[in-house]
């Protein structure tokens, strides 16, 4: 399975489009792209697409659905129905929500399907567009199991006073701090004219990337210069090109 799920990282990062299937391509948006498609709009979209059960606790014990009982592909099923190509086309081509049908296989395994087009999502090709669309935006789903029925209810309660926090603060862009912030970096090499061509996950990438060229040509300076200590620190601190990811 885990090979299956991947997909050519460096393509993505220049912005090419990831063939799911013959009817279905993802895409890796540009910053021109969100800016045109709208940040709160966009961000809305990526987290209803890749959201799992646990993100949504409370919502889903309001339904009358235990959020441990459904699975990761039934809630998108059910958060994506209805959902116009107009809204999802920024991410998806070939799919268009609004026409596709809940059905079930001789198996027992279950698909959403446009009968139009033949376009069939099921588990397998949910997982490679969430696979892509979490890598590119650097998420990390956070899966979490109750022990017991108390701590169940906390959570579920807890999960209610953040969205409900949330709900009642005024947005503010994720984006515009970051590109702020590397319009003064020394290194950053577009102008913000330039920027918009840029890939959402080349900018990701290249904002983490700062950081570690930072940290690491700081504590380069403290060895040498013999103010750390650096007998506790793992030496991969020290490459400024390692993997951003990592």
């Amino acid at each position: 399975m885990g090979d299956a799920l991947e997909f050519d990282e460096l393509q993505a990062y220049f912005g090419e489009d990831y063939v799911v299937t013959d009817k279905i391509r993802v895409h890796s948006p540009t910053l021109g792209d969100v800016i045109k498609y709208g940040e709160r709009r966009y961000y809305s979209l990526l987290y209803l697409l890749t959201a799992i059960p646990s993100d949504m606790k409370s919502y889903l014990f309001d339904a009358g659905i235990d959020y441990e009982e459904i699975s990761d592909f039934d809630l998108f099923c059910s958060l994506t129905r209805g959902l116009p190509p107009e809204r999802t086309s920024i991410f998806l081509d070939g799919v268009d929500f609004s026409h596709m049908e809940l059905c079930q296989f001789e198996n027992g395994e279950r698909a959403l399907a446009d009968p139009e087009t033949g376009t069939v999502i099921d588990k397998f090709v949910y997982l490679k567009i969430v696979t892509f669309l979490r890598k590119i935006h650097g998420l990390k789903p956070k899966v979490e199991h109750a022990a017991n029925k108390t701590t169940k209810r906390i959570l579920i309660e807890l999960d209610r006073q953040k969205h409900k926090k949330k709900s009642k603060e005024e947005y503010t862009s994720q984006l515009k701090p970051l590109i702020s912030a590397m319009m003064r970096y020394p290194g950053f090499k577009y102008k913000s004219a330039e920027l918009r061509e840029c890939s959402l996950y080349e900018f990701m990438d290249t904002v983490r990337g700062a950081h570690i060229y930072v940290q690491s040509t700081a504590l380069l300076k403290g060895m040498y210069s013999g103010m750390i200590d650096t007998s506790k620190i793992n030496k991969k601190q020290f490459d400024w090109a390692r993997d951003s990811n990592e």
